[in-house]
């Protein structure tokens, strides 16, 4: 097997991917984009791509799609992904406009047909997708096993076993909590075969497109949420059968 290559030589595809995928981080509850000017900026900024005036909507839907390639790097790195995380992901890809076309060297690829669709920044996400996926880049890019974490990282081990988005942050907090006698446990996103994952706060905030913090005002009822956010964290409570940790709460209040 060849050398694996390590960030700086990577193609520019899965850095792309990577870092719209890592625009949130999940572990500080940090969203790089709080309103549509933000999503305009980012693509403007780190892809040089002029996007149309966006809405809330565009918005949310930027961020379904952000969760629904994260749990396809789930898969990548062995971890299981919500039971319907694929189909949810099929739905918001069905919205995004995206074409075969043949480029200037007479190379097939997908693309976009630039200022014919709002959407269009989205569809040059997924022609990203598709060129790791043919340059043989896209299956190591993977998501941190620790459940709080969830950064998508590239895996530079030789046989393609990382599962810590670095030895240095989540892969030795790890080892320190198993040399203490104390196993990561539910922090993990290991599942025992033949079952599913639960869900957890970040799988509903994910879905719904809000923070951490406002999934957990609306389960609470510790803070007041507009009708129409409260409405998407309900409805993605029901679709992913969420079932509040008691334990953890009771112990983060030392009861």
């Amino acid at each position: 097997m060849g050398e694996v290559p390590d960030t700086a030589a990577l193609q520019e595809a899965v850095l792309m991917v990577r870092d719209f995928v890592n625009t949130i981080e999940w572990q500080e509850d940090h969203d790089s984009w709080t309103n549509p000017d933000d999503l305009e900026r980012w693509f403007a900024e780190r892809a040089g791509v002029v996007v149309q005036a966006q809405t809330e909507g565009d918005l949310l839907l930027a961020r379904r799609l952000r969760e629904g390639l994260r749990s396809v790097l789930l898969r990548h790195a062995g971890h299981e992904p919500l039971p319907d995380a694929e189909a949810h992901l099929n739905q918001t890809l069905s919205l995004i406009p995206l074409r075969l076309r043949v480029d200037a060297d007479g190379q097939l690829g997908l693309g976009v047909e630039a200022g014919r669709h709002p959407l269009e920044h989205l569809g040059f996400i997924l022609a990203r997708v598709d060129a790791a996926r043919v340059d043989g880049t896209w299956q190591r890019l993977k998501v941190c096993a620790r459940d709080s974490c969830r950064w998508a990282y590239w895996d530079a081990t030789r046989n393609g076993s990382g599962r810590w988005c670095s030895m240095a942050g989540c892969g030795n907090y790890a080892k320190m909590r198993t040399r203490n006698g104390n196993p990561l446990g539910v922090d993990e996103l290991a599942t025992p075969p033949g079952e599913h994952r639960p869900a957890r706060l970040i799988d509903v905030a994910g879905r719904a497109g809000v923070s951490i913090k406002t999934v957990s005002n609306v389960v609470t009822g510790a803070a007041n949420v507009t009708p129409a956010t409260r409405a998407r964290v309900d409805t993605a409570v029901r679709e992913l059968d969420y079932r509040p940790n008691l334990t953890a709460r009771a112990l983060r209040r030392h009861r």
